[in-house]
């Protein structure tokens, strides 16, 4: 959901601002990371350095010792922390033992509804599973932030943690969390129940199968399309799934070919601009076209891939080129040069 746009343009301009240059000179420890890099994130967000506002080194024991968490962000009421924060040193690799810490600190905090475990720079959200709440935070996160690179869609996530959007985009992103651990089962659901056919799948399969021929499942019939249902099958039934897809306006898929013509693409440009940043050059998979596109920004389009009929065609600056190779990609690199050299120069 979009976050008020008054707001994501506030964020945007101060992040746009903000100076992440010097940030691995500043920040040599924890202490650092959270005064120069994380409290500094916070205050964009609208939360001052005021204990109603932000708490630091709350009490939150738990083991052996009394441990105190990092931060906690007075997000819905002041000394009641809605978000607890962990902060490690700057840059340092999130592992699973802060987690663990993080997950401890969020159990002792009744009021916490997140938890975020961050270097400064990885923001990683956390929240408890609903229909297991005794295990405290899932141990995915259900959104990471990479201030590496400040795009809209960071933008966009971060500002709804805002102050003044807080009390109503919370609610939300809680929702649309549970939403995210709950897909988390689908890909491991679907291997099992084609590996293993329920009856009820078996059924769904024969009733479309034989639909008014008054043929009955019998055993040997149901013994057959258990034994049918295999990954030669599925393998077999894709291509004709995709087609339908397509032309029912589904899901947009991107092919293995359109992916080997757009990395062969941004090869041919890192090659070329040897300064550029690789994370500029990126995609965007559209139903009827595969743009190829500089700081992820549609009006720097590179170039769009187009298909018919399992055909591959690229336009470019100069005209539209059939592609049939990784050779017919390369002889056009002066073309893709040229198409990038207004928004890469």
């Amino acid at each position: 959901m979009a976050v008020n746009k008054a707001i994501s343009a506030t964020v945007k301009k101060a992040l746009l601002k903000f100076d992440f240059s010097r940030m691995e000179i500043n920040c040599t420890n924890e202490a650092q990371t959270r005064m120069y890099l994380i409290e500094p994130l916070l205050e964009i967000l609208g939360y001052s350095r005021d204990p109603r506002d932000m708490l630091t080194e709350i009490n939150a024991g738990w083991g052996q010792k009394n441990d105190k968490a990092d931060i906690g962000v007075a997000m819905m009421k002041a000394n009641e922390p809605s978000i607890i924060i962990e902060c490690k040193k700057f840059a340092k690799p999130l592992n699973e033992k802060d987690a663990a810490q993080l997950n401890g600190y969020f159990n002792q905090t009744k009021s916490s509804k997140l938890g975020i475990l961050t270097n400064g720079m990885i923001w990683r959200f956390y929240c408890s599973y609903d229909s297991q709440p005794n295990i405290g935070l899932y141990p995915i996160p259900f959104l990471v932030l990479d201030f590496n690179e400040i795009n809209e869609q960071l933008i966009s996530s971060f500002s709804r943690f805002h102050k003044n959007a807080i009390k109503d985009e919370l609610k939300l992103v809680l929702e649309e969390a549970q939403e995210f651990f709950f897909l988390q089962g689908f890909e491991d659901a679907l291997v099992n129940e084609l590996s293993d056919p329920s009856d009820k799948l078996i059924e769904a399969i024969f009733n479309r199968m034989l639909k008014s021929d008054g043929k009955r499942l019998t055993k040997p019939i149901r013994d057959k399309i258990f034994e049918a249902i295999n990954s030669n099958a599925i393998q077999s039934a894709l291509p004709k799934l995709i087609e339908l897809e397509s032309k029912n306006g589904g899901i947009v898929i991107t092919t293995a070919e359109e992916l080997k013509i757009y990395h062969a693409v941004k090869t041919i440009l890192l090659t070329s601009f040897k300064k550029i940043d690789s994370t500029r050059i990126s995609y965007r998979d559209n139903k009827n076209n595969f743009m190829i596109l500089v700081d992820d920004n549609q009006k720097k389009t590179i170039g769009r891939i187009t298909s018919n009929r399992g055909k591959y065609s690229i336009e470019l600056i100069g005209g539209k080129f059939e592609i049939d190779s990784i050779d017919s990609i390369v002889g056009l690199s002066k073309q893709i040069k040229e198409s990038a050299l207004p928004f890469l120069s």
